[in-house]
């Protein structure tokens, strides 16, 4: 009898493998470089787009920066006002509490004026008593 040695795997199997092994390689990268592409492709637009974007947006600052002008123009003169009137107001309020300062010091600083008198009232008079009412009488 001869002894045969049996290959556990053969290697026409593992050439097989291994080919296959290569395809399965090349297929993700083919899939990993086009999607690479695609993306490339779809950032390249958004770029696109967002300088349109940013186009508009300088288009309307300028279209609207002279409203936006005289708008802070009105508001800064608006608050300058403000400002004057409330210091106004500051002034008229610290004028009116020293002169009410002025008054009650001046009124607390005078001699008391006397109390008066109370009013003198009359003894009261004793209320006439109502006479008692007499039982009817009733018939015989």
């Amino acid at each position: 009898m001869d002894d045969t040695i049996i290959d556990p795997l053969p290697l026409d199997r593992l050439e097989t493998a291994v080919t296959r092994l290569r395809y399965v390689a090349i297929a993700v990268m083919i899939i990993l470089i086009a999607g690479f592409a695609f993306l490339g492709i779809q950032f390249g637009r958004l770029n696109g787009r967002i300088d349109q974007f940013a186009a508009k947006m300088d288009g309307l600052d300028v279209a609207l920066g002279v409203k936006f002008d005289a708008a802070n123009a009105k508001i800064d003169a608006v608050s300058q006002r403000l400002a004057v009137e409330l210091k106004t107001m500051e002034a008229e309020m610290a004028a009116r509490t020293n002169a009410l300062g002025k008054s009650i010091a001046g009124a607390n600083s005078t001699a008391p004026a006397p109390p008066l008198p109370a009013p003198v009232q009359p003894a009261p008079t004793p209320a006439p008593k109502p006479a008692p009412a007499q039982p009817p009488r009733s018939r015989p």
